[in-house]
């Protein structure tokens, strides 16, 4: 078999075909011009808006619930709840073991600039969905994060690889 041969017979991914990427693609797009935007607007990074706007939404939740509801490493949710301590955005108080976590005014202030903010982003990057459209959207969009689970734990695939024993997609 040739090379030109040997290259045509190789599995690869079709980016414009593959689910994950335009995920991937959307959310870093998103993420890297929300951050800049709200750091040189309003002196927050991106995690710590992602926490203003959950504790807004859900007040009086632990580092590790905050953590969980967001999908975000709990160290990472831990560094930015500091930073919006100093920042005096939100103020945590120790109920038993553990320290929950609600806005302050200054917190609500700027969570009603980032909620207006959102939803004219959302409304430009819906541009052309319908209401029905949207719904459908998020109707899938909940049922991949349900499946997200099932995707975490690959070992079997990697040690089936590792021997030689891949079993074909």
């Amino acid at each position: 078999m040739n090379a030109k041969a040997t290259e045509h017979a190789r599995r690869v991914i079709d980016r414009h075909l593959f689910v994950p990427h335009y995920l991937a693609v959307l959310a870093n797009a998103m993420i890297s011009s929300q951050s800049r935007f709200y750091l040189e607007n309003y002196g927050a990074g991106i995690n710590e808006v992602r926490l203003i706007t959950v504790i807004a939404h859900t007040p009086n939740q632990t580092a590790k619930e905050l953590s969980s509801m967001l999908v975000m490493n709990k160290s990472i949710a831990s560094r930015s709840l500091s930073e919006l301590r100093m920042k005096c955005l939100v103020r945590d108080e120790v109920v038993g073991r553990s320290r929950t976590f609600t806005l302050t005014e200054m917190g609500y202030d700027l969570n009603e600039k980032i909620v207006h903010i959102s939803m004219e982003r959302e409304r430009r990057l819906l541009a052309g969905f319908t209401p029905n459209d949207k719904a459908i959207l998020i109707g899938y969009l909940a049922r991949m994060f349900d499946n997200l689970a099932s995707t975490v734990d690959l070992e079997q695939m990697v040690a089936d690889d590792r021997s030689g024993n891949s079993s074909e997609a």
